[in-house]
């Protein structure tokens, strides 16, 4: 590599102006082509985090033996070898500081490897320990009291008039990669212990847990029993706070919803301090519909009631690859039920639980049954309330998957994956794929390969267990890890240390330097955006110019009702049932000119502009 040598650093007390992060990780990338490559890259991670760790030791040694000399400068020295002294101090200070800006910067993906890797490691081992003592005293709702009063008591304290309030979690904990910095002007209540599980009541079929309880969690508890939430989130350290002030959506979307359609009630504590419960009919109603999409403005959340479904032990997927962008859209609209071109869906969405019940505790036969004439291309018949010509047209509606998704790797590639609920005792051995092992390749990598693998109108099918097909993305931050480590995918590096990952967000976020913090807010690139699915070939067309060929890019679909209350706007084209089919596209990622070291050429604020431009002309969202 072309940077200056360390030696160089420790001499100067310049400015230097460094290269683009991306520009460095490359380069890391093609040094690791192989697996020398690999093994010396981990190599180097460990004798970087080693350097760092003596430095910062010798610094703080020099440090405390500096502030005796200039103790002993007071009485035996002259003012003149005193000024002398503290300039040397100024001079090796700015020397350790050059030092490690400089590896922070340059060799971030190592610091990453011997860092935050094992900090993560240790983090989830001790929330893991938690947990199990919480689930064996049953503890948590005994304490949930005192916790709400305890966030109540903050609320109710004076402060200046006008100044909001808001969580006093850290910006650097968010699973977002932005830094919230706008929590340090504002007062912050203290909201960190609410992180339990209160009750699971399979008879009732409802879970209590606290806001800042992980999904994670929640698959680990629920799970073993049979059961699992109607939407999940892929990510493990996603909170439901965070999904019921913001929203959250899945591959089984399409049917279900975002996040918060499956929640119940709401614990909530109003800026006056006082705790109301709110629900869809009861005196808080509009709160109830008010909160989601609020980002916390409205009220701080202290618990939520969740529905829970049942669900199996396996999924099986199947695998469609694509190389044209009109057959994939195609494809990915019938999977998820898309009315416009197979009809609306029988009955009300509120009977919707009861067919998955029915489904999931249906005897494998049936089910078999069912997977063959969705197989053979044949159709369901779905039951109907109504009548006449009206229940003719739905009897002719296909079976729609559990699930679905798309990953779009290029203008006119794709992969588009659809799945069920499957019995261990009906999954293939040979056809398993158990993606948590910590060998495995990326997920999307997986996918991906499919596109050479397999020609297109032919399909893969994989038998996948619940909790590793629910966090499939877990371990590559869908695809951001690429830039983080980028040897992370190696098969080297996935042998020996890939039982690490992947790293914390928020210890990502704290070996970031202002430099690599600024190029991050500029040029990376972290969007979800939901529109129509009859108008997403025009913004996946956007996309590709505006964003200079971010791929992949995430396809999920969701099924978008009226939401009286909240901010979203109704469907613009409902269907008879009053919903329309609508598809989240997620950009993540850094643009083409940036990984060619050309971040100059890439304006975000004019791209971001554009595409929200072209998502409100589609009758879109973000």
């Amino acid at each position: 590599w072309s940077h200056p040598p360390i030696a160089a650093i420790l001499r100067t007390k310049m400015v230097m102006k460094f290269p683009s992060l991306e520009s460095v990780t490359a380069k890391l990338k093609d040094q690791a082509a192989d697996a020398n490559g690999a093994t010396v890259a981990v190599a180097a991670s460990c004798c970087v985090g080693g350097t760092i760790v003596l430095g910062l030791l010798v610094g703080h040694i020099r440090g405390n033996k500096s502030a005796a000399a200039n103790n002993d400068a007071d009485t035996a020295c002259t003012e003149k070898q005193a000024v002398a002294t503290k300039q040397q101090q100024g001079e090796s200070g700015t020397a350790m500081e050059n030092l490690t800006h400089y590896i922070l910067t340059h060799h971030r993906s190592l610091v990453v490897t011997v860092f935050g890797l094992p900090m993560s490691c240790l983090w989830d081992a001790a929330l893991s320990v938690r947990a199990k003592y919480i689930r064996h005293t049953r503890s948590a709702p005994q304490k949930h009291a005192q916790r709400v009063a305890a966030v109540v008591e903050q609320v109710r304290q004076p402060r200046p008039e006008g100044q909001p309030l808001c969580t006093a979690r850290p910006g650097w904990q968010s699973i977002s990669l932005s830094y919230r910095t706008y929590k340090s002007k504002w007062r912050g209540i203290d909201m960190n212990s609410l992180i339990d599980i209160l009750r699971v009541d399979t008879e009732e079929g409802v879970i209590v847990v606290e806001p800042l309880v992980t999904m994670g969690q929640i698959t680990h508890a629920l799970l073993p029993l049979g059961y699992t939430l109607p939407i999940v989130p892929e990510m493990d350290d996603l909170t439901v706070g965070g999904l019921v002030s913001g929203t959250g959506i899945e591959s089984s979307s399409h049917v279900r919803g975002l996040f918060h359609e499956g929640c119940l009630e709401f614990e909530l504590c109003l800026a006056d301090g006082r705790v109301v419960r709110a629900t869809a009919d009861n005196e808080y109603s509009d709160l109830f519909h008010g909160v989601p999409w609020s980002y916390g403005t409205l009220a701080f959340v202290l618990s939520v009631t969740i529905r829970i479904v049942p669900c199996k032990q396996y999924v099986r997927v199947e695998y469609q690859p694509f190389h044209s962008q009109a057959d994939a859209i195609d494809c990915f609209r019938r999977a998820s039920g898309d009315s416009a071109l197979i009809g609306p869906a029988p009955g009300p969405h509120d009977a919707d639980d009861s067919a998955a019940a029915a489904a999931a505790a249906a005897p494998q036969s049936v089910v078999d049954e069912e997977e063959e004439k969705k197989e053979d291309g044949g159709m369901v018949a779905a039951s109907s309330t109504g009548g006449g010509a009206g229940a003719q047209q739905q009897q002719q509606r296909p079976a729609i998957p559990t699930f679905v998704e798309g990953l779009v790797y290029s203008k006119t590639e794709a992969v588009i994956m659809t799945a069920d609920f499957c019995d261990a005792a009906d999954a293939p051995r040979a056809q398993r794929n158990i993606l948590s092992r910590w060998y495995k390749p990326w997920f999307y990598i997986h996918v991906r390969d499919m596109l050479s693998q397999v020609k297109q109108g032919e399909s893969v099918v994989e038998y996948i267990p619940l909790r590793d097909y629910y966090h499939r993305h877990t371990r590559s931050l869908f695809w951001e890890m690429e830039m983080m480590i980028p040897i992370g995918n190696h098969p080297v590096f996935r042998y020996l240390l890939g039982w690490l990952m992947p790293p914390k967000v928020s210890f990502l976020k704290l070996s970031q330097t202002e430099y690599t913090r600024k190029l991050t807010e500029r040029t990376h690139v972290a969007q979800d955006f939901l529109v129509p699915t009859d108008r997403m070939g025009e913004v996946l067309d956007v996309c590709d110019d505006e964003y200079d060929g971010i791929y992949p890019l995430w396809l999920c679909p969701h099924v978008h009702r009226p939401m009286p209350g909240s901010l979203l706007r109704d469907p613009p084209r409902p269907d008879v049932n009053g919903d329309q089919m609508y598809v989240d596209i997620g950009v993540y990622g850094l643009p083409k000119c940036v990984h060619e070291g050309r971040e100059e050429e890439y304006d975000m604020r004019k791209s971001m502009r554009a595409v929200e431009k072209e998502i409100q002309k589609v009758d879109g969202f973000s």
